[in-house]
């Protein structure tokens, strides 16, 4: 009987100490590591051959996630040498509840660098080669009074149901409004043209499936965190609505312009800052 207990009693330790140490790398190394994709589309029509952009999601600013953190995925983007830096939505995750400084953040997005060869040319007259879209996060908790000018100040132009062409490109950038809380109307991309390359920014990828008749070369998402946490019962729990079906990577649809989304991991966390089995992820995509 007493050879029992202690039998037990050792496996209640075991498991206490695997839970624990399961737990420190959800928590403390998994939300550490970036993982880089670089996504190589040898078959991108009029668009000029190396064509480099970089994309960042899910940034999600909290305790959990500060400016500091950012700034190692910043230098990575910056070692890449975009051309293009796009940005899916989700800056902060709850900014009633944010108490850090939204100059750090701005500063964190200035130091974003591209190689200033390529750009597209704004109503104002000015050249912008980093563009931005509205996640739901943006417009949660008061921020949709703030974000356009964070993102402006950061170097960054927020397209809101927009299109921009690259200058002396057949390339263009079509930003749609958050779908949740925002605006999106996928329509806007029926301006579109047959002759052009064209990108389109959405930060819930779900919408793809309600696209495939509109000239969409490549849709670029971000939203779901790859799932976050990807176990049993949980992982259902971290997909949200209009993130459910297209999960992460690559999704190509046999259509008339054999559209191929991808859905970005993120960097950062929500609802709990856990990561399992979902590293956070900048993408690379060249066009050759």
């Amino acid at each position: 009987m007493i050879r029992l207990i202690k039998t037990i009693l050792r496996l209640a330790l075991l498991l206490i100490l695997g839970a624990g140490l399961l737990f420190s790398y959800m928590r403390w190394v998994e939300p550490r590591i970036i993982d880089e994709t670089q996504l190589v589309l040898a078959d991108s029509g009029e668009a000029e051959e190396g064509l480099r952009i970089a994309v960042f999601a899910d940034v999600h600013f909290s305790q959990y996630y500060t400016p500091e953190d950012f700034k190692r995925a910043v230098d990575r983007i910056n070692a890449m040498k975009p051309d293009l830096v796009f940005f899916l939505g989700d800056l902060i995750d709850n900014y009633n509840l944010y108490d850090g400084s939204t100059e750090e953040i701005v500063q964190a997005l200035s130091l974003i660098e591209t190689s200033g060869r390529t750009g597209a040319v704004m109503s104002d007259g000015t050249t912008c080669d980093k563009f931005a879209v509205f996640g739901n996060h943006d417009y949660g908790g008061g921020l949709e009074n703030y974000y356009q000018k964070i993102m402006k100040d950061g170097g960054f132009s927020v397209l809101v149901n927009d299109t921009v062409a690259l200058n002396d490109r057949n390339v263009t950038i079509t930003g749609i409004d958050d779908m949740i809380i925002g605006y999106g109307d996928i329509s806007c991309t029926s301006v579109l043209k047959d002759d052009d390359y064209n990108i389109v920014l959405s930060h819930e990828p779900d919408i793809i499936t309600d696209m495939t008749d509109y000239p969409v070369d490549l849709m670029l998402s971000g939203h779901t965190h790859g799932g976050q946490i990807r176990l049993p019962i949980l992982s259902e729990r971290f997909l949200p609505p209009y993130g459910e079906t297209h999960v992460s990577g690559e999704y190509r649809f046999e259509n008339d312009r054999q559209t191929l989304l991808y859905v970005n991991r993120g960097l950062g966390t929500t609802k709990l800052p856990l990561r399992f089995r979902t590293f956070p992820e900048l993408t690379e995509i060249v066009l050759k």
